[in-house]
């Protein structure tokens, strides 16, 4: 027998002030998705039912018959109401969360996942990477982390003067990012809209070596301890930061922004936590010199959620977890993405992809590399 295949796409907003929300998880018991920075959403399952699920706002439940009914999808944020009185000593609830991490964590399942990258020089978009894939965690391996690739796109737009490139970061470096040591850090508890959540804003006691201090916050699940959203900004004072030189060039450059947001969601068959949506906002500086006629600003954006629910799959890896993301080399099958759930395309990506085509063919002027 073969399941019917389901699909829809809509937008989200926000009912009051009509702002598209980005970062809207949908979901069912089999299939995810997410809405991007416009708030277009595209879902394809072969379950009838789907969920709207945003932090601080009311979820939604509901049907794919009922979604082809709407032109917009409105979601209402929750109503602040305080369930207890917020206390200053967090020192013992923070413990708790920190000794709980392990144990409310799945120690080991297999996830399919999209991975958006996307690159500009400045504000204009010059590389684009979708990649689609199996990721396996399991924590008693050395190697954590192993990554089957089944489809990627990619493409990168470059003007040959002033020809500086930024590495991506690998998916080690990704899987990893910083974390607040407890004994380092002050804690403290700010008022949230959902009384079934604490948000827990942390703060570095001591600059480190950029001098700089480490801010962000938690959200935790106050039933079971768990962290439901982390958040962490490691720059709060980039003019401080010093310069590094590009080997060869010379050039001087440095990271002036670096902004990291982690969701997890619950399983409903394991009853423990695994990652669903990581994004990473990332600037880099480059200062003007004899071969770079000005100063520019490279600015990184990865936007990753997994696109079903944790599974005990034995995976093949294809792809190193240290390499380079942008220098993958797989082949492009329309008929692929036509049905996974994925991140719809911007309107400034559509630009993007506009600007490409038209420069194809000036190839003194332009470096083309991709594979659609």
């Amino acid at each position: 027998m073969q399941s019917q295949t389901l699909r829809t796409s809509n937008i989200i907003v926000d009912i009051s002030t009509k702002l598209p929300l980005g970062n809207v998880n949908i979901f069912n018991e089999s299939d995810n998705s997410a809405t991007n920075e416009d708030g277009l959403f595209s879902f394809v399952s072969g379950n009838n039912e789907i969920n709207f699920n945003l932090l601080g706002y009311i979820p939604i439940k509901t049907t794919f018959e009922e979604i082809k009914k709407l032109d917009t999808i409105f979601m209402q944020a929750k109503t602040f109401e305080l369930k207890e009185v917020v206390v200053s000593n967090l020192d013992p609830f923070m413990k708790k969360v920190y000794d709980k991490m392990g144990e409310n964590s799945i120690p080991n399942y297999t996830s399919n996942f999209f991975l958006r990258n996307v690159l500009k020089n400045d504000n204009t978009i010059v590389k684009l990477q979708d990649v689609y894939g199996k990721r396996n965690k399991n924590n008693s391996q050395k190697d954590k982390t192993k990554i089957d690739i089944l489809n990627m796109r990619k493409i990168s737009l470059f003007e040959k003067k002033n020809r500086v490139d930024l590495k991506f970061p690998d998916f080690n470096e990704f899987f990893t990012p910083p974390f607040p040591a407890i004994d380092k850090c002050t804690f403290e508890e700010v008022v949230y809209n959902d009384s079934n959540y604490k948000k827990i804003e942390f703060e570095a006691n001591e600059k480190d070596g950029w001098g700089q201090i480490m801010k962000g916050y938690f959200i935790i699940n106050r039933n079971d301890y768990a962290i439901i959203e982390f958040y962490i900004s490691m720059l709060d004072n980039s003019e401080v930061v010093p310069y590094k030189k590009i080997m060869l060039l010379g050039t001087q450059y440095r990271t002036v922004k670096y902004n990291r947001l982690i969701q997890f969601a619950k399983s409903a068959t394991l009853n423990k936590y695994y990652l669903s949506n990581s994004k990473l906002d990332s600037e880099v500086e480059v200062l003007a010199d004899k071969k770079i006629e000005k100063t520019f600003y490279y600015k990184l954006a990865m936007d990753y959620f997994t696109t079903n629910s944790p599974t005990n799959e034995n995976i093949n890896s294809n792809f190193s977890v240290d390499q380079d993301l942008f220098k993958a080399k797989f082949s492009y099958s329309e008929d692929f993405w036509s049905n996974q759930n994925q991140l719809p395309l911007t309107n400034e990506l559509k630009y993007f992809l506009k600007r490409v085509s038209e420069s194809k063919e000036k190839k003194k002027e332009f470096e083309i590399i991709g594979n659609f």
